[in-house]
């Protein structure tokens, strides 16, 4: 991306300079990586997720661009959804009753998160 940019602004300089211009530019993202630190938060994630699939999840940051990124500095965020090849596809679909497992996993979070 670095590069990118660079060669951007290169180009752009250079082009300006033979118009007689000048020219100044930046990059502005809300693109900022975060990672939730494992402590009371994620127990509580793993033992709903546990709960509702019967089996403890694993704790990654391979699942891509997160919408948490605008929330994170806000209050503790986790991902936690479906999994499946047509993820963001125009003919994405899930099982059913993933839907549903994933809803009592839902259900579990909130059920902890307001117990304490």
């Amino acid at each position: 991306a670095d590069a990118l940019f660079e060669w951007i602004r290169q180009s752009a300089t250079e082009a300006a300079q033979e118009a007689g211009a000048n020219v100044s530019l930046r990059t502005v993202s809300q693109s900022v990586p975060f990672y939730t630190q494992p402590g009371p938060f994620t127990e509580l994630i793993v033992a709903a997720v546990t709960e509702a699939f019967g089996h403890a999840p694993i704790l990654s940051t391979t699942g891509g661009t997160s919408d948490a990124r605008y929330i994170k500095d806000i209050c503790p965020v986790a991902e936690l959804g479906l999994r499946n090849a047509t993820a963001h596809m125009v003919d994405e679909h899930a099982a059913i009753e993933d839907v549903r497992t994933l809803a009592r996993c839902y259900e579990a979070v909130l059920e902890r998160y307001f117990r304490r």
